[in-house]
């Protein structure tokens, strides 16, 4: 076999993975694969309404724009869930915190209380939804 057919058949895999990868993007990818939050499932409205509900109920007490001080139990000043312009810029900070705080209180909210994962889901839903409008 000639010299330069080995050659040729010897670098080949390596041309072909390295063309593979240029031509940039081929479609398949999503920005909103990059957030946590996923995207905003159609006919949501009643998985939103709950996720809503959910925040009024279990965060408000630490994260009200009124409160102040000891009442906040430690909760940012900046991240209040009566704020709907607080909530979309921190959506993806809230919904972290849901999924990490709760039943530890070591790592961030203190209330005791692990949410169950269809609350947990419904706030995402929520949050994702409210942070594409």
């Amino acid at each position: 076999m000639p010299v330069r057919t080995m050659l040729l058949l010897c670098f080949a895999p390596f041309v072909i993975g390295a063309l593979h990868g240029c031509g940039g993007d081929d479609g398949g990818g999503s920005t909103s694969g990059d957030s946590p939050l996923g995207e905003c499932p159609p006919d949501a409205t009643a998985q939103e309404e709950a996720g809503y509900q959910a925040l009024q109920d279990q965060c408000v007490p630490c994260h009200l724009s009124t409160s102040v001080g000891a009442s906040r139990i430690n909760a940012p000043e900046d991240v209040n869930v009566d704020d709907p312009a607080s909530v979309s810029a921190e959506a993806e900070a809230i919904f972290s915190e849901i999924q990490i705080g709760g039943a530890n209180g070591a790592d961030g909210m203190p209330i005791g209380v692990k949410l169950s994962d269809d609350t947990i889901e419904a706030i995402r839903v929520f949050l994702a939804c409210d942070a594409a409008k």
